[in-house]
């Protein structure tokens, strides 16, 4: 009896010191799905894994047209053997050593090149904001945006803006501020992809508009403390922080601000207190930041100085 007590004892001992099994965790699904490059036959694609409560390693379960085909420990993947000019759907879900899966990722849809196709362009373009003195534009990126230079924004035949296609990679989206629009104005937009390789893209939907009247005339505060450091990795480019302004209407995260460097306009920055200016000229250089708000009334602008000297050379 004695001697079954001991066992006993002994076994419990051992369960309280085992690990307990592996639980389901909370995995993150693939982020970024992005199209990496296109031919006749293949797809390549990438993706970004936040590996937070996985047990290592994870690997990437790749479907296509809503089947499992491959397995890869990877964080990119090429789908071969495809059929030229054919459209396929591809998505990943990731897995840990313990069997624990993310949800998926979102789904590309990609044609093949081949004779005679034209990849798409953008898509379901449409307005975030319609204020009097501005509107923010939203459009959907084709999937297989990998070799687009740039998107042509037009107010009708007009063409109002240029965005380059690298600064939205992984972006299933792209966004664009129109600014200094007249109060009850109408427009009609519209929006294309330039692959160099290929041509221009079909044409996106027509957005039609008509930006409402303006019934706020107050301006907002004029920024303060504006400075001007040089940054840590180029003389020549100086980093501009400010304090914010506050204004009758619009809350601060939707106030525009204007920067120029010696009275010319740099660029603009929305609910923000910083703006990066690539290049100043040699010598002392006025910056100056002014608010703006969404029925277009201006602050006083606010300057500081930035000295670039002589001796600092771009080709540094």
């Amino acid at each position: 009896m004695r001697r079954m007590i001991t066992i006993l004892a002994a076994l419990c001992l051992i369960t309280a010191l085992s690990p307990s099994p592996a639980t389901a965790a909370a995995l993150l699904a693939p982020e970024r799905l992005r199209v990496t490059n296109v031919t006749a036959t293949q797809v390549s694609f990438a993706w970004s894994q936040n590996v937070s409560g996985a047990v290592m390693p994870i690997r990437g379960r790749i479907f296509q047209n809503g089947t499992q085909v491959a397995t890869t420990p990877l964080i990119r993947y090429t789908a071969s053997g495809l059929v030229p000019g054919a459209t396929y759907t591809f998505h990943v879900v990731t897995a840990d050593s313990v069997g624990n899966t993310s949800p998926p990722s979102r789904t590309l849809t990609v044609t093949t090149r081949g004779p005679g196709v034209i990849p798409p362009g953008p898509a379901n373009l449409s307005a975030a904001e319609n204020a009097p003195a501005r509107v923010r534009l939203v459009f959907d990126q084709p999937d297989d945006s990998w070799d687009v230079d740039r998107y042509e924004v037009f107010d009708g035949a007009s063409r109002i803006a240029s965005i380059p296609g690298f600064a939205w990679v992984g972006s299933p989206t792209v966004t664009l501020d129109v600014r200094e629009l007249a109060p009850q104005s109408s427009h009609s937009y519209s929006a294309r992809a330039v692959r160099p390789a290929i041509g221009v893209s079909p044409t996106s939907n027509t957005l039609t508009l008509t930006t409402p009247p303006r019934t706020d005339l107050v301006a907002p505060s004029a920024p303060t403390e504006v400075r001007a450091r040089q940054s840590v990795y180029a003389c020549f480019s100086p980093n501009v922080t400010w304090a914010q302004s506050s204004d009758n209407t619009d809350p601060q995260p939707a106030i525009d601000y204007e920067v120029f460097v010696n009275g010319v306009r740099e660029g603009w920055a929305r609910g923000a207190g910083t703006f990066s200016i690539a290049v100043v000229p040699v010598g002392d250089n006025v910056i100056g930041v002014r608010a703006v708000d969404s029925s277009g009334n201006a602050s006083a602008t606010a300057t500081t100085t930035f000295r670039r000297d002589p001796d600092c050379l771009e080709e540094r």
